[in-house]
């Protein structure tokens, strides 16, 4: 056989041969995972206990956990989205704080910018607030989220929204904490690593925020928004005990509750709110007169503290524009004049 007859022919099985070659190549890369895409950056957890896998997949090992708040670095990222639950997103390969390492599904992390700190973390504060359905355990952890970023933040405005975020998270996970458990983990463990900001009342056999941090959040940042707020909180807030028909002890806690809230705002977003909340106390006061054996009563050694209580609440209203506040202080009279 003549060279020039051989020489085509092996070329046309090169040729051949390179052709399967790259068919396998492509086929073996259809068959691989889809990861190999390398974002630089970081990412902020958004949800509460996002599970860290040992691959891109639900099916994977959990290798960890990530707490809301977390910054994570990106190493890699899926090439294609892929769809869990309802959501449709990109696997990352992170790294977190700790040495922890793994793949956390897309829609658990969001991008993170140094430079947009405070936005975003008053952005993650104000969703997870928002969300009705969170129960303790997403409660407490954006709690101890927001203790975190109370200490970063430095612009007055974004830290006076986070530091009452924070209030308000810890009242509602003191709200979620279910009633036959609270000497039980993981809530009694809550309330003793919170003493300092809480109290029970045992009338209720509920825990509250003290009242008067909210108030401390009204003096500290009085002039911004965030003020007017954080004293609605305050006025909202229960006091621990009972009053149990003892009248001054009912004008005590109208005078520290919606009574400053009145003195502080009195054409405030919420005080027509308060006026409402002060008169429907006292009508019901006002309407056990009606009977003759009212439960409501000031002995007689403490009647010049009531007078003087009476005349408190009226000092708190004095700002108020008469024709709103005239059904109260009619009220009051009544109850006055019941206890000369």
């Amino acid at each position: 056989m003549s060279s020039s007859k051989t020489l085509p022919g092996l070329a046309a099985v090169f040729r051949l041969r390179r052709l399967y070659l790259i068919s396998a190549v492509t086929l073996l890369l259809a068959a691989a995972p889809s990861i190999g895409q390398t974002p630089q950056g970081k990412l902020i957890v958004t949800a509460a206990g996002a599970r860290l896998r040992e691959r891109p997949e639900t099916a994977a090992a959990e290798v960890g956990r990530l707490a809301l708040g977390v910054i994570v670095d990106v190493s890699e990222r899926s090439a294609e989205r892929v769809k869990v639950g309802t959501s449709e997103d990109f696997w990352y390969s992170v790294s977190a704080p700790g040495g922890a390492r793994g793949w956390v599904f897309g829609s658990l992390v969001s991008p993170f910018d140094p430079a947009q700190r405070d936005a975003t973390y008053l952005k993650l504060a104000k969703d997870r607030l928002a969300n009705p359905k969170a129960n303790f355990a997403e409660l407490s952890e954006l709690v101890r989220f927001l203790d975190r970023a109370t200490r970063e933040v430095k612009n007055r405005n974004a830290l006076a929204e986070l530091e009452l975020a924070r209030l308000s998270a810890l009242a509602r996970s003191l709200a979620a904490m279910p009633f036959q458990e609270l000497d039980k983990p993981p809530y009694k463990s809550w309330t003793e690593e919170r003493d300092k900001e809480v109290v029970y009342s045992e009338p209720a056999g509920q825990w509250y925020v003290r009242a008067e941090l909210f108030w401390n959040l009204q003096r500290k940042y009085a002039g911004l928004p965030t003020a007017e707020r954080a004293a609605w909180e305050g006025a909202q807030t229960p006091m621990p005990g009972e009053c149990e028909g003892y009248v001054p002890c009912y004008l005590y806690m109208e005078n520290e509750s919606h009574g400053k809230y009145l003195k502080l705002y009195p054409r405030g977003a919420h005080s027509d709110a308060a006026l409402a909340a002060i008169s429907e106390l006292l009508g019901q006061i006002v309407e056990s007169f009606r009977g003759g054996n009212s439960p409501y009563e000031v002995p007689r050694e403490d009647r010049a503290s009531f007078r003087q209580s009476v005349a408190a609440l009226r000092a708190q209203l004095a700002l108020v524009p008469a024709a709103r506040k005239a059904r109260v202080l009619a009220q009051l009279d009544t109850i006055a004049k019941r206890f000369p």
